[in-house]
């Protein structure tokens, strides 16, 4: 496991009024989780939960809420050119005072890719077309003029403003297929996985979870060593997604456990909105296993 443990929370739902999701935000904070992570999806994926865009929200919680972390989870590479998401990673860290971190998908829910006029977009090209705009976001946030004359996303002379982060902010690339898991195991500093869960149709009991991402894992692992990178420079991280973690709190402790037991080292947990019961069992976690959980894996 790659440095510290980590919490994060996504402070769903996102969407109007801001001030709900900003005194999530910073009640967050106050419970002692690191970073805030919004979702760049589009109304028609998830209606009612997501309907403010998550790179103008990121900026306002940058100005409102000091001190954790905030990333997309995740931007997906059919979105927008790299330039524009280079500079708006590059915005946002200036904006936070360095604490952006770029997350980034190969774009896979149906409804977002419809909405973009995108629908049946083969899962090949998405995944190309991540791998594409990694290439052209490291380096132009690294400072480089760059010039890429073919491919999805062609640019001459572009550049961006440095952002404050050396030699430029953290990369993280959510990917759950072996195409997907190579480009991590390729331009990742973070890799996030869904929990083995599918995006859509019936959701996994937690062993079968936990076997599927062991199973991405095990691929995460051999992308490394074929492309001669330490697997243990890559951190892991993991999204609540359909994890069924508010049920009690020995459901969300054995699913944090378990995940631990594979070497993930940063959560990203999905807060339950207006569910009062559900959200009793996020704050008991946050005061009562997240300090227990940090001083086990200060003192491993």
């Amino acid at each position: 496991m790659a440095g510290r443990l980590r919490f994060g929370i996504m402070p769903a739902p996102l969407a109007a009024p801001y001030d709900a999701a900003l005194a999530r935000s910073r009640r967050a904070v106050e419970l002692g989780f690191d970073g805030l992570w919004l979702a760049d999806e589009t109304p028609m994926a998830y209606p009612g939960d997501i309907s403010m865009d998550a790179w103008l929200l990121m900026a306002a919680l940058a100005r409102d809420v000091p001190g954790p972390t905030l990333g997309s989870l995740v931007t997906a590479a059919i979105y927008r050119h790299p330039l524009l998401n280079a500079m708006n990673v590059s915005t946002l860290d200036h904006l936070s005072s360095g604490r952006a971190i770029l997350g980034m998908g190969a774009g896979g829910v149906p409804a977002d890719l419809d909405g973009l006029g995108a629908g049946g977009t083969p899962g090949r090209e998405l995944v190309d077309r991540l791998d594409e705009q990694l290439d052209s976001i490291d380096r132009l946030l690294r400072g480089e003029t760059v010039t890429r004359e073919s491919g999805f996303y062609p640019m001459r002379n572009a550049w961006i403003e440095r952002p404050v982060q050396a030699p430029r902010p953290p990369i993280l690339v959510a990917a759950q297929g072996p195409r997907a898991i190579r480009v991590a195991a390729r331009r990742a500093d973070i890799w996030n996985t869904l929990g083995g869960q599918p995006i859509e149709g019936d959701a996994l009991a937690l062993d079968g979870a936990i076997g599927e991402t062991r199973r991405q894992i095990e691929l995460l692992e051999a992308a490394c060593i074929e492309l001669d990178r330490d697997p243990a420079t890559i951190r892991r991280s993991v999204f609540t997604f359909r994890a069924g973690i508010y049920r009690s709190i020995g459901a969300f402790d054995e699913w944090v456990g378990r995940m631990l037991d594979l070497g993930i080292g940063e959560f990203m947990i999905i807060h339950p909105g207006d569910d009062r019961a559900a959200e009793a069992v996020l704050e008991r976690f946050a005061t009562d296993s997240m300090p227990k959980l940090r001083a086990a894996a200060g003192a491993a």
